[in-house]
């Protein structure tokens, strides 16, 4: 029996993910729609693109979550500038072919 079989694993959370879907949100939404491609291929890939340079926060329960709410100015500015990274590259370089 395999451990998810045998475990529950759903409260297994990287908490970065809210993080960089709110901060890709906002930027997003400062950014004209005819100024670049916001298919969701091409949200899909900023998102990866961002998370991928980021060190993941996993959480497991609700107290794990408050504790990574509170993270420190350098996890929000890294995440902010790993988010306009990600929106600069695949918006010069999309790979769903609308541009």
């Amino acid at each position: 029996m395999s451990l998810a079989e045998r475990y529950d694993l759903s409260d297994l959370t990287n908490q970065m993910e809210d993080f960089v879907f709110q901060e890709l949100e906002s930027q997003l939404n400062a950014i004209a729609d005819e100024d670049i491609c916001k298919c969701n291929d091409c949200i899909l890939d900023m998102a990866c693109f961002a998370l991928n340079n980021l060190t993941p926060k996993y959480r497991s329960s609700l107290i794990g979550s408050l504790y990574a709410k509170v993270e420190s100015r350098e996890v929000h500015v890294g995440v902010q500038k790993n988010v306009a990274q990600a929106i600069q590259k695949i918006s010069q370089n999309p790979l769903c072919g609308n541009v």
